[in-house]
């Protein structure tokens, strides 16, 4: 499986649910992803800025999709694929 470094902006269509957001969707370079499943989740810190890093899969790649809660900004960080 190669992995590729992207940090490009997205957008994404989120659920919310009491306190988890959880990406449904995103759409990257004009193309719709549906996302099959959340693999993984976890926190990290840029300066003061939280970022909280999304493992999804639309059931052929996986994704790491990253969202800044300071800028309220988007991000595919890294793109999986076999």
């Amino acid at each position: 499986m190669e992995t590729v470094s992207i940090d490009e902006s997205i957008r994404v269509g989120a659920a919310f649910d009491r306190r988890k957001v959880r990406p449904v969707w995103f759409l990257w370079r004009n193309r719709y992803y549906k996302i099959k499943a959340v693999n993984f989740t976890w926190r990290s810190n840029q300066g003061t800025a939280r970022l909280h890093h999304y493992s999804v899969t639309d059931g052929n790649s996986s994704y790491e999709l990253c969202f800044n809660s300071a800028t309220l900004e988007w991000t595919l960080a890294k793109v999986s694929m076999e």
